[in-house]
């Protein structure tokens, strides 16, 4: 269990496909499977138009998974993305190319078939939190091979059809995550003033942390504490606070949120801050929380839905 103190005083430091085939003797079918390619070739005016509506609604998605930053909503647009490849692999399949792109073509569908199976696992990755931000996912995909391939895939049809779009927008390979903030690095500040303290212990914990004294979904401040080490907060105001914290690997910066492997918990119980003062004396309050299972510890905790992490 983990471990809080409080003390108050003076100055305390405390496909199969289908056959169709007619009925009687030996005629040749006249019907076509239905998803099987045309028996004509598109003129290359249509191949680009087709193009065009099978890659613009990824390019939508792509770019929407780009403006993702921490793990809320994170799964949906994952999700969107693999729609739209899924899409447009569907749109492209039955369409048979002018001559001179056939060979592209073909290896377009493939490319797209790879990379929804990329999209695919990464979503169980979000689910399981093993990806938690939209950098960590997007650092992902950029380097898949399914990812290279498509990109290949898309300049090879690209120089086959003149006039048309000229990239898709994939996720760069080779993205590196952040650096981690120093112990004791304030994230977010929702103003000091107080007399309040605050010693966090993650002394003994196995992953760096952040965290979070919130009232309601709203954070009052974050603070950053890393692995092995301790450190106090000064000037809470005083306020009955919830404390939400977060642990993970792979700091994302912009996100203020770990990119891998993350977990969101709090404790049940709320701290109270009180400051009284007197003609001689300042009384306030000081807590001491643990972040690692302790032996007599009195402060339990509880996991968090991430869609309730204060932001």
């Amino acid at each position: 269990m983990t471990k809080w103190q409080r003390a108050t005083g003076v100055a305390v430091t405390v496909s199969g496909a289908l056959c169709l085939s007619a009925c009687g003797g030996g005629t040749t079918p006249t019907s076509r499977a239905a998803g099987s390619p045309s028996a004509t070739p598109v003129s290359m005016e249509q191949y680009r138009a087709t193009l065009k509506s099978a890659v613009d609604p990824l390019e939508t998605e792509l770019a929407d998974l780009a403006k993702a930053k921490a793990y809320k909503g994170l799964q949906g647009r994952v999700n969107d993305v693999k729609a739209a490849v899924t899409q447009a692999a569907a749109k492209l399949r039955p369409v048979t190319p002018p001559a001179e792109a056939a060979r592209e073509h073909t290896g377009l569908v493939s490319a797209l078939e790879r990379f929804e199976s990329v999209v695919g696992g990464l979503g169980g990755e979000v689910g399981s939190r093993n990806l938690c931000t939209g950098a960590a996912v997007r650092a992902k995909i950029g380097d898949a091979d399914g990812t290279g391939a498509l990109r290949s895939a898309m300049a090879a049809v690209q120089a086959k059809v003149p006039g048309g779009r000229r990239t898709l927008t994939l996720p760069s390979a080779g993205q590196k995550p952040g650096s981690r903030p120093s112990n004791g690095a304030l994230i977010r500040s929702g103003g000091g003033g107080g007399s309040g303290r605050l010693t966090i212990d993650n002394s003994g914990g196995s992953d760096d942390a952040l965290v979070t004294l919130g009232k309601g979904s709203k954070p009052m401040l974050s603070v950053f504490v890393r692995q092995g080490k301790k450190h106090t907060v000064n000037g809470v105001p005083d306020g009955a606070y919830t404390v939400f914290f977060t642990g993970g690997t792979n700091w994302d910066g912009a996100a203020k949120a770990f990119g891998r492997e993350c977990a969101f918990q709090k404790f049940e119980d709320p701290l109270d801050y009180t400051t009284t003062r007197t003609a001689t004396q300042i009384r306030y309050s000081t807590w001491r929380i643990t972040l690692q299972e302790v032996v007599g510890g009195n402060a339990r905790t509880s996991d968090v839905d991430p869609d309730d992490f204060p932001e």
